[in-house]
């Protein structure tokens, strides 16, 4: 008898719980509606409609010989670059150009580096920067594309200092050396044509090699002096094209502004209720266990 008893005793019944919280089901609701709200509220004003993102590689600045990275660089430096992005100047040329207010544009920018590393010899390469902001819905996709791409352009004009110094002097010394193998070339074609027109004169063979003496040491020097600045040139024109594509600084992805999906509002929502749902269904059983009249012996 007792055997039988004891199990029903200490039987827990489901239905009878499901029974108290059925009827106290307003309890639940309330408690769901208070949990969506919570999460509607930590939401207001904070919601994004689109995100604006450019990646900028800062670029792999080498010796002015071409032969060695210099690996201590400020412009190659991700928290310089990311200080610079965020500084007062920066951002108000970009809120400007984007129609918008410094201090607004600036809580909702993010500057995050990406490096590379090079695994075989335990190094830090240089490092891409993406250059994210997450604005409000009341801002438009043209704001937020003009913002990131001010930005980033700034971003890349800043880091390719060197670079751009570089390209200047090596564009200026392969000018240079062009005009100078063209006034070399002329004084050779002079030469050259002075030595036809003395092979045409009636000049003995004697006068004609005395007079051509300094026209052919004329062209030798001019030759000589054409191949060594072609080589130096080739030279240069191989440092301008690595110091305008290698070393520079540039667009990893150019500036783009993509819709941001509700997925995450939703995912809070979801939570939102199961968490009512449990926190309804536990202050149910206990409203309803305290409102229940106590019985005596």
């Amino acid at each position: 008898m007792s055997h039988d008893e004891t199990p029903r005793d200490a039987d827990v019944r489901i239905s009878d719980y499901a029974g108290r919280v059925v009827r106290r089901w307003y309890i639940v609701v309330l408690c769901v509606i208070a949990a969506i709200g919570l999460v509607l509220l930590n939401t207001v004003g904070n919601d994004t409609k689109y995100q604006a993102q450019a990646t900028v590689f800062l670029g792999q600045p080498l010796t002015p010989l071409g032969g060695q990275t210099i690996t201590a660089s400020v412009a190659t430096n991700p928290a310089s670059a990311s200080a610079f992005t965020r500084s007062d100047p920066v951002i108000a040329k970009a809120a400007d150009a984007a129609g918008l207010k410094p201090a607004a544009l600036r809580s909702h920018v993010s500057v995050t580096p990406q490096t590379v590393s090079a695994a075989q010899r335990g190094t830090s390469l240089s490092s891409n920067i993406v250059i994210t902001i997450r604005g409000p819905k009341t801002w438009t996709r043209d704001q937020m594309k003009k913002a990131v791409g001010s930005l980033a352009e700034q971003l890349v004009q800043w880091a390719n200092t060197y670079q751009d110094a570089k390209v200047k002097l090596l564009t200026d010394q392969v000018n240079t050396d062009k005009q100078t193998i063209e006034t070399l070339n002329r004084s050779i074609g002079r030469a050259e044509r002075s030595l036809a027109a003395l092979d045409r004169s009636g000049l003995s063979p004697v006068d004609k090699a005395s007079a051509s003496a300094p026209l052919l040491a004329t062209i030798s020097d001019a030759g000589s002096r054409v191949d060594e600045i072609s080589f130096q040139m080739t030279t240069n024109q191989i440092f301008l094209t690595a110091a305008d594509t290698v070393e520079a600084a540039g667009f990893v992805q150019q500036p783009a502004v993509k819709t941001i999906t509700a997925t995450g509002h939703r995912s809070s929502l979801i939570v939102a209720v199961f968490a009512g749902l449990i926190a309804g269904v536990l202050f149910a059983l206990l409203w309803d266990a305290a409102r229940r009249p106590r019985t005596t012996a």
